[in-house]
């Protein structure tokens, strides 16, 4: 039976290996997705996903929820860029917004006006830190995907899924906008998962749904 004390050991390592992947890092690509999140009141730790839906009890005394703002994403993401270029001053960062909609809200409105509220703030913050520092960049694979006015949707009939051939679409204009300054295997990001071969925290939430 696995203890907290091996918990905690592995969760040393594995900061002790992103430690060191953020000294060797070149780029740092890192994708805004959520702004709606489940922390616990006494350590301000932040869960994966709300507690009791895929492990655990939820009790209102230990947990809390949170709709994130502008300000303290802003504040959060600023605090990352400090600690990762006082390990690696000359690592560059690269954004991007997630196109994929919420799959559910825990605030008391529709999942359409909680969607629409993330990804303006995200969008917002990832705007405000590409427009303020010459070391971090932002790539519109968001845009690409959710502006209706550059022809047919790229998703899935669930709305949600993003097409194999919207994929390589934002994969194409990546390395189009990108040519001569990004060296990677372009093979490699070729080889693009379904949406069925996709495992996130939504699969979770829709597995652990009641019937």
């Amino acid at each position: 039976m696995p203890s907290s004390e091996e918990v905690v050991a592995q969760r040393h390592d594995h900061l002790n290996r992103f430690k060191s992947l953020l000294s060797q890092c070149d780029l740092f690509i890192f994708t805004l997705g959520l702004t709606e999140a489940w922390f616990h009141r006494a350590t301000g730790l932040v869960y994966q996903t709300a507690p009791g839906v895929a492990a655990g009890d939820f009790s209102s005394e230990e947990h809390e929820f949170r709709s994130l703002g502008f300000a303290e994403i802003l504040g959060d993401m600023l605090a990352f860029r400090d600690i990762a270029k006082s390990i690696n001053s000359e690592m560059r960062f690269l954004l991007t917004v997630s196109p994929v909609p919420l799959t559910a809200t825990a605030e008391p409105r529709h999942v359409l006006v909680s969607t629409v509220r993330s990804k303006s703030v995200l969008r917002s913050v990832a705007g405000e830190l590409a427009e303020s520092f010459d070391d971090v960049d932002y790539f519109p694979s968001f845009e690409l995907l959710s502006t209706p006015f550059l022809g047919p949707s790229l998703f899935e009939a669930n709305k949600r899924s993003v097409q194999r051939i919207g994929v390589e679409a934002v994969m194409r204009s990546f390395f189009d906008a990108h040519e001569g300054v990004i060296v990677s295997a372009q093979t490699d990001v070729a080889e693009v998962k379904t949406s069925e071969e996709v495992v996130c925290e939504d699969a979770l939430l829709e597995a652990f749904a009641p019937r």
